[in-house]
């Protein structure tokens, strides 16, 4: 399927969704069977290959089911973005649980009334790569999960063993994959329950649009606590068997020198991080230099006219726009490689 085809004809959406495996966590052996040595996931500390990511998610998979975790248990994932977040996320759906991905960022108060409201029988803590997370854990005594091998970064867990589990259910578009709290315009944070068809096709078709492949590198510095960023960035890319570069938090000189020197191709962030990362080269006298990158992208929230053209005339391409929301998985609207537009339109 080309990008065109895609982008042009409805045609081919039913064959698309008729190739949609049962469930996300279908992603890791589907990747590792095209390709075990292609570098999956990159961060600081390690790197995995799909082999690696495929042996690293059965094997906590396998330590979560020995604890007791089953179908239509919540699981919350308390992190930034890390290796062992995306572990522990496909494992948690490899058993049917529901993954409830919350950012370590946010205060304990916040954490303490998601997890009231959800119930999870086990939280993990991305203790290693996430100093918010270390507290969170030591707060609410957490214990340290035991080594396993490929080495995904150290993580700690509680564990509630009084709660309910949901029924599962076996067609895709009926069970839940992952619970994203989101306040909308409301206030109150409100559970968003995804579906695994949900998630799916928009992995499929998110990266159909952006044409991604298997010698794309993708900055990926969107929250996976987001929806924008865990389905989108995250599943989308590795569906398409890209590689992620993971940054846990933004910072202007890391982008700067990822995009420069680490072969990144695609980068995708809030209007705000195109903001800062433009003023951290004016500020520096740092020239621009990106010399794989081939796609840029705003999401999260509205982008500025004066903004995109900046952007445009500092990187060089075209700055892609989209808008979604939690409830949708999140894409309902992008504009399109081979139809750039000058305005703001999200398509």
């Amino acid at each position: 399927m080309t990008i065109d085809s895609l982008a042009h004809s409805a045609i081919h959406v039913p064959n698309l969704l008729a190739a949609l495996p049962r469930r996300i966590a279908e992603i890791p052996a589907l990747t590792a069977a095209r390709d075990p040595q292609h570098v999956a996931l990159i961060e600081d500390a390690r790197c995995l290959t799909n082999a690696q990511l495929l042996e690293a998610v059965e094997a906590t998979a396998a330590l979560l089911r020995e604890w007791g975790v089953r179908g239509g248990d919540r699981v919350m994932i308390v992190a930034e973005n890390s290796i062992v977040q995306i572990v522990l996320l496909f494992a948690i759906a490899s058993l049917d649980a529901w993954a409830l991905v919350s950012n370590a960022r946010l205060s304990a108060a916040e954490l303490d009334a998601i997890r009231a409201h959800a119930r999870p029988r086990l939280v993990a803590y991305a203790v290693e790569s996430s100093p918010d997370a270390q507290q969170h854990a030591q707060s609410h005594g957490a214990v340290t999960a035991p080594a396993l091998m490929p080495d995904i970064g150290t993580w700690a867990y509680t564990q509630d063993d009084t709660v309910t589990a949901e029924p599962v259910e076996a067609e895709s578009e009926r069970q839940c994959a992952a619970l994203i709290y989101t306040t909308g315009t409301t206030g109150a944070p409100k559970g968003v329950m995804l579906s695994h068809r949900n998630l799916l096709f928009i992995a499929a078709i998110s990266s159909g649009l952006r044409g991604v492949g298997p010698d794309d590198v993708v900055y990926t510095v969107l929250p996976m606590s987001h929806v924008y960023g865990f389905a989108s960035v995250c599943l989308g890319s590795l569906y398409a068997g890209a590689t992620l570069r993971l940054a846990p938090r933004f910072a202007p000189e890391a982008v700067r020198r990822a995009l420069a020197e680490e072969r990144v191709s695609i980068f995708q962030g809030f209007p705000a991080m195109h903001a800062k990362l433009l003023d951290h080269l004016q500020t520096h006298g740092h020239a621009w230099s990106a010399p794989q990158l081939r796609f840029a992208y705003s999401g999260g929230s509205p982008l500025d006219a004066a903004l995109k053209a900046h952007v445009e005339s500092v990187y060089g391409l075209t700055l892609h726009n989209g808008y979604g929301m939690t409830e949708s998985s999140p894409t309902v609207a992008q504009t399109m490689l081979d139809a750039p537009r000058s305005d703001c339109s999200v398509g």
